[in-house]
């Protein structure tokens, strides 16, 4: 959702509320330290050298090693967003907390990469699937940062393939509107969930941690991105009431007799003269 949404999300005006900035932070780092407590029991099995020990582990960790895996894609995106948001309003509210999960998440992707190439106890199988599972997240990933960032390629940085993030922008960018952008999107998210769930456990192995970031990252999405039934508008929606509201409050300032309450009166350039004779003649 924060991915299909993310451009008509950056090109809102209203900030984000620093509630949902602060329950952001609180909640990933809480459950960081939840997989750095289960990254160090995996190091004390090593440590023991107890073989069953570490068996035991990988059965009943494994699931904290997909998740890591998988949720890495919505650290990514929200940390694209962020930065967006933060360039369009040309401050550095949002992006610093963001970039702060983001990195610690890579920290955290990066020990379990290790524990999979080098780890002891798991089965020839559960390294291949957890590895299939890793080219996947890439794949969609890259997907995902890219159709965001259709109007700001920078924000490309954030993909894990910055070409092919950039490539899935372009193709983003030539159906993003009508009939073919609608069924491009339904298809994506149909074909990501269903490559997700057949390489992962059906049961998570932190839920509550894991509830906890997506609420706050859905108390992101400010009120003025929904429209009167509680659906997100599109970018189109949004790029229309934008042009309205700045219709209409040039149409209002014109009416002013002073043109110093006029204050859109520098770009009328391309007006007829008669705006200008009330001040000038």
């Amino acid at each position: 959702m924060m991915s299909q949404h993310g451009p008509a999300i950056l090109h809102g005006s209203d900030r984000v509320p620093a509630e949902a900035v602060s329950q952001y932070w609180s909640a990933s780092r809480n459950r960081l330290e939840l997989w750095h407590q289960t990254m160090a029991r995996y190091r004390a099995a090593e440590d023991s050298g107890n073989v069953m020990q570490l068996k035991t582990w990988w059965q009943q960790h494994a699931g904290v090693m997909e998740e890591v895996l998988v949720t890495e894609m919505l650290t990514r995106v929200v940390a694209a967003i962020a930065a967006g948001l933060d360039a369009v309003q040309r401050v550095d509210e949002i992006s610093p907390v963001t970039h702060a999960v983001y990195l610690s998440h890579l920290e955290a992707r990066n020990r379990v990469q290790q524990i999979m190439l080098f780890g002891r106890g798991n089965s020839v199988s559960d390294a291949v699937r957890l590895n299939r599972l890793r080219r996947v997240v890439e794949r969609w990933t890259d997907t995902m940062i890219g159709r965001l960032s259709i109007d700001m390629p920078d924000l490309t940085r954030y993909g894990i393939n910055v070409e092919l993030a950039k490539q899935h922008a372009k193709e983003s960018r030539d159906f993003s509107v009508g009939v073919a952008g609608r069924t491009t999107t339904w298809l994506m998210n149909a074909a990501m969930r269903d490559a997700l769930q057949r390489r992962t456990s059906q049961q998570t192995s932190l839920p509550g941690a894991n509830h906890a970031v997506a609420s706050s990252v859905a108390m992101m999405l400010r009120p003025d991105l929904f429209d009167s039934v509680g659906t997100l508008k599109s970018l189109w929606m949004h790029r229309l009431s934008s042009t309205t509201g700045q219709a209409d409050r040039v149409l209002k300032e014109l009416q002013h007799k002073d043109i110093d309450q006029a204050v859109t009166a520098d770009g009328l350039e391309m007006t007829s003269g008669d705006f200008f004779s009330r001040w000038y003649f």
